[in-house]
């Protein structure tokens, strides 16, 4: 008679102690679910985030700043580069040439600031990337314009003094491709950061 109160009395316990741990199970297992949503949303948000950032650099808005920026290329470069062109072209290959080439200078100089923007971008201020861009069309465009004369002789190639690879005739074209190419492409770069401090052309952003 007397084990059935204390039995009874064990069995509240038991039953309490089950609560309790089914309780805190319970909102062990909520603080986790919520945890875990809360990290869903926030990995949610920086994916709209970054899909929003990336959209902005590539929305209608950079178009017409891409197209603004080709303007400002083609007619900086063409211009600058025209008496340059003209005083390599005209003594040797006659005025067609020297349209042509004045009329092809404007198109890569377009091209060549629509690449600079993207190069140059916001918050860069560093004057060696700014020189490296220029320096690379120049190097491309000065080398790809050399004509090798018909007297030189292939395998290996031969043209004579002073260097033999190079003769005075190629070095010669050389500096005057050089030249060219410097004007057009350095009066488009100097143009765009004209443009970027007058807002009339935004930079790139990062």
């Amino acid at each position: 008679m007397m084990k059935s109160p204390l039995f009874a009395l064990l069995l509240l316990c038991i039953a309490k102690f089950g609560v309790a741990e089914a309780f805190a199970t319970q909102k062990s297992h909520l603080q986790h679910h919520n945890s875990k949503t809360a990290g869903r949303i926030s990995s949610l948000s920086a994916t709209e985030e970054k899909n929003t950032d990336k959209e902005d650099k590539f929305s209608f808005q950079q178009r017409i700043e891409s197209v603004k920026t080709a303007a400002v290329g083609a007619i900086s470069g063409g211009i600058a580069a025209t008496p340059f062109i003209g005083f390599h072209d005209i003594p040797l290959y006659g005025i067609a040439t020297w349209e042509f080439d004045t009329d092809m200078g404007s198109l890569q100089s377009a091209l060549f600031a629509i690449v600079y923007r993207y190069c140059v971008r916001e918050e860069d201020d560093n004057e060696m990337l700014n020189m490296g861009v220029v320096g690379a069309f120049v190097v491309v465009r000065t080398l790809s314009r050399v004509r090798v004369p018909e007297y030189c002789t292939a395998v290996p190639l031969t043209c004579g003094s002073p260097l033999s690879y190079f003769d005075w005739n190629m070095i010669q074209q050389l500096a005057l491709n050089g030249l060219e190419s410097a004007a057009l492409f350095g009066a488009a770069a100097v143009a765009m950061e004209f443009a970027y401090k007058k807002e009339f052309i935004s930079k790139f952003p990062n």
